[in-house]
This record gives structure tokens, C-alpha cells and sequence, in this order.
């Protein structure tokens, strides 16, 4: 759906966020229980969740034969997970609006 309430069919999709302040490249995860990170500017997915529409730049992390593979590119509201009666700005907002407070 286009108003950022959207059922995905996962087993199990968290969200966790965490202060980076490594390369990238040396970021390691299992690709057993990860699929992939995916990095945004807090404030820009704050925005695209109060707008409801458009697009930001995201960096999606992955693994491939035990090597970071890195993707560029623009995600909309519907790439984000939101459980049914729950909008994606009410599922995110804290967590973003805290990350911007702590990295200004």
C-alpha cells in the first residue's frame, strides 16, 4: 500500500539501530541470521515517513562468498517493513529522532 502500512510475509524482520563509526568494508555479519544492512540518513528516512511518498538514497550491505557487497540504491516507503494497523513514521519515528539527536 502506498500509505506506509505494508504486510511483508517475514518469520521475523527486526529492526536494530547502532552508532557505526567503522569502514564499511570491515563490517562483518552471518549470513545465516543477517541478510543484509541497509544504511539511510536518519533525517531523510524521518522525512520520507512524515511525506508518505518519494524516494531516498540507501546503501544496502550484503554478503556474497564471504565478501561485503555493497548496492546503491533509492528506496521508498514501501521497502520498509511495517506490521498491519501500524504506520511506518509511528513504527520508526523514536528511533530515528533519537539517532539525530545523538549525532548532531
Amino acid at each position: 500500500m502506498k500509505n506506509g502500512t505494508l504486510i511483508k510475509n517475514r518469520t521475523k524482520a527486526n529492526v536494530y539501530v547502532d552508532l557505526f563509526e567503522g569502514d564499511l568494508d570491515s563490517f562483518r555479519f552471518d549470513p545465516n541470521e543477517v541478510l543484509g544492512v541497509v544504511k539511510v540518513k536518519a533525517k531523510d528516512a524521518l522525512d520520507l515517513f512524515k511525506n508518505g511518498k518519494g524516494e531516498i538514497e540507501a546503501e544496502i550491505i550484503t554478503t556474497k562468498d564471504n565478501k561485503n557487497v555493497k548496492i546503491s540504491k533509492l528506496v521508498s516507503i514501501d521497502d520498509f517493513l511495517v506490521m498491519e494497523h501500524k504506520t511506518t513514521y509511528d513504527k520508526y519515528k523514536d528511533v530515528l529522532n533519537k539517532v539525530i539527536e545523538i549525532t548532531k
